[in-house]
């Protein structure tokens, strides 16, 4: 059996370094919503874009179809703006071309790469704590911004709300019982702020020890974001750890169902995108989504799904020339 062309990018869904011992060149997703994705680049040329046709599509709306050229030159990939429209940010300078270093930041609109050459010795090398630490922290910082940019409309409202009531109260009472009369009606609006504070500060969940909320909250904020972000294991098991800490708590058992129900759709809506791009003959393609099946329950090994797309990425490597085994999903 004739051998199949070399694939020129192997995504997988882990930050983990490959087993085997060897030389990798690897785009890691820090932001958006291919987050934790690894793009390992098996070609000379490597296309960067918002296309399908590329070889990395970036899922960025400032993105352009195709925004950048990765070229293996010597030992080492140079990057070159493809004459995008928004253009390319290397950690904090905007460039045209540059030649990669370890721990470069690519940056495309708001998504984030980080460039890494891999030197793997032997197979005992496969963890890299400090990739998953720094994909932490891009959350937390994410998290900041977004906080605060959902802070400022809320202050300006609320003031915006006490100046209506107040000049309604300067102008719809009698001119000689105003002074009265506003500072009554002003304790009524101080009373009003009071109570959306206390609100504020119990919430809805019932829980009264202060420490057991503050723990439960960030349970649930952290698997709400790992929702948003698609990570759906992570989020379940955030939810589960929050039912843990409060057993039969609604929301949590909620959201941990919505996350398994949005799990389910996902890997349903990745198995029909593979069989279509199989009937269409993109064969490529359609071996990245059974990948990112398999990867998304790597954890679940005797799950159906996940034996249905080990079967079907026998059948792709067979239909492209692979020998059996040859194609490693991670």
């Amino acid at each position: 059996m004739a051998m199949a062309e070399k694939m020129s990018v192997k995504m997988v869904k882990s930050v983990k370094a490959p087993k085997e011992p060897g030389t990798y060149y690897r785009l890691l997703c820090m932001t958006g919503k291919n987050k934790g994705f690894s793009y390992f680049l098996n070609s000379k040329r490597v296309v960067m874009g918002r296309s399908e046709k590329v070889d990395i599509q970036v899922l960025d709306g400032k993105s352009s179809r195709e925004h950048a050229e990765l070229a293996l030159v010597g030992d080492q990939y140079v990057l070159t703006d493809l004459g995008s429209q928004n253009g390319i940010v290397i950690n904090d300078l905007k460039v045209s071309q540059h030649r990669l270093v370890n721990n470069d930041k690519i940056i495309i609109g708001q998504t984030v790469y980080r460039y890494n050459k891999l030197e793997i010795e032997n197979k005992e090398v496969v963890a890299v704590d400090d990739d998953e630490d720094e994909l932490e922290e891009y959350e937390e910082e994410e998290t900041k911004k977004s906080s605060k940019k959902k802070d400022k409309p809320k202050k300006k409202n609320n003031i915006m709300v006490i100046a209506i009531v107040l000049l309604g109260v300067v102008f719809l009472l009698p001119e000689e019982e105003a002074p009265r009369n506003t500072k009554r009606k002003g304790a009524a609006i101080g009373a009003v702020q009071n109570d959306v504070l206390k609100i504020k500060a119990s919430g809805n969940d019932g829980i009264t020890d202060p420490e057991v909320r503050d723990k439960f909250r960030a349970f649930m904020h952290r698997g709400q974001r790992e929702y948003r972000e698609r990570n759906y294991f992570r989020a379940i098991e955030q939810f589960e750890l929050a039912l843990i800490l409060v057993p039969g708590q609604v929301d949590a058992i909620s959201y941990s169902e919505k996350a398994k129900e949005a799990l389910d759709q996902y890997l349903k809506s990745l198995k029909s995108q593979a069989e279509q791009d199989r009937g269409a003959l993109k064969y490529r393609s359609a071996l990245n989504k059974y990948c990112t099946i398999i990867s998304f329950l790597q954890n679940y090994p005797e799950d159906e799904r996940y034996k249905a797309a080990e079967k079907e990425v026998e059948v792709v490597e067979e239909i492209l020339g692979y020998q059996k085994g040859e194609y490693k999903c991670f």
